[in-house]
């Protein structure tokens, strides 16, 4: 996918209100599916040992595909309670920390949090509960250390099968089935460390890992700079309208 494909696919869905979501769930389901970037015939395929679940699409004949229990073994973080917090001390990493930089963060003691809750930087996070669309994803944590709440799984690496960046985008892809096995109530949901663990992820050769990781950063940049103009946009309307209303008022 190109810079003038992305904006004709955005110019399709720009009506929406959540057309920029929809664009970026878009560039993480062609780059699963191994159609953001070209493939190289020379690249041999990286796995080759049989998966008791399948990926619900077709794939590069280069490519392989492995369950993500066979990718990590996983830790649930700390059930911290209202009494735990502090307001200095370790960071506690909650999901909202997660999917917003400038969520405040709660802190606790970090001589009361057990190793297996410690994440440092460049660990490897999985949130599997909370609201669909918003909640549920795979993240690199950067923002040093801390103490990891509960429904959020800190995960460490069995195989070197994958990139990280871009096993990131791997399940951040297949998001809609991690949402589609969650249970729950309207609004608040979860999926079972076991049916996680039986998620089915594709598996490039590594260095066409590196491509995608590399390819899809530039179109998330330019979907960023579409959903600025989209503010910018919807600010201008708002002051267009409240300027029109004075001007009404004035006359009369």
């Amino acid at each position: 996918m190109n810079h003038d494909l992305l904006i004709g696919h955005f110019e399709q869905i720009c009506d929406d209100p959540n057309a920029i979501q929809r664009l970026r769930r878009f560039i993480l389901d062609l780059a699963v599916r191994g159609k953001l970037v070209e493939q190289d015939t020379n690249e041999s395929k990286p796995y080759d040992s049989p998966t008791q679940t399948h990926l619900p699409f077709s794939i590069p004949d280069n490519w392989s595909q492995i369950e993500l229990g066979k990718c990590f073994s996983m830790v649930n973080g700390r059930a911290f309670k209202s009494t735990d917090w502090l307001t200095t001390g370790l960071p506690i990493i909650r999901i909202q920390n997660l999917n917003n930089p400038n969520a405040p963060f709660n802190y606790c003691d970090p001589a009361a949090v057990e190793e297996k809750h410690l994440v440092n930087d460049n660990e490897f996070l999985i949130s599997w509960s909370g609201t669909p669309g918003t909640s549920f994803g795979a993240f690199i944590w950067k923002r040093g250390p801390a103490a990891l709440n509960q429904h959020i799984f800190k995960c460490s690496a069995k195989t070197d099968l994958f990139y990280n960046e871009y096993l990131k985008i791997a399940i951040n892809g297949r998001l809609d089935e991690m949402i589609a096995k969650a249970h729950g109530g309207v609004g608040l949901q979860h999926i079972t460390k076991k049916k996680l663990e039986a998620l089915a992820l594709p598996v490039p050769p590594l260095a066409e890992q590196h491509r995608i990781v590399s390819k899809t950063r530039d179109l998330m940049k330019i979907c960023d700079q579409l959903e600025h103009k989209i503010i910018e946009a919807k600010n201008l309307r708002i002051h267009f309208r409240e300027s029109a209303f004075a001007r009404a008022l004035a006359a009369d």
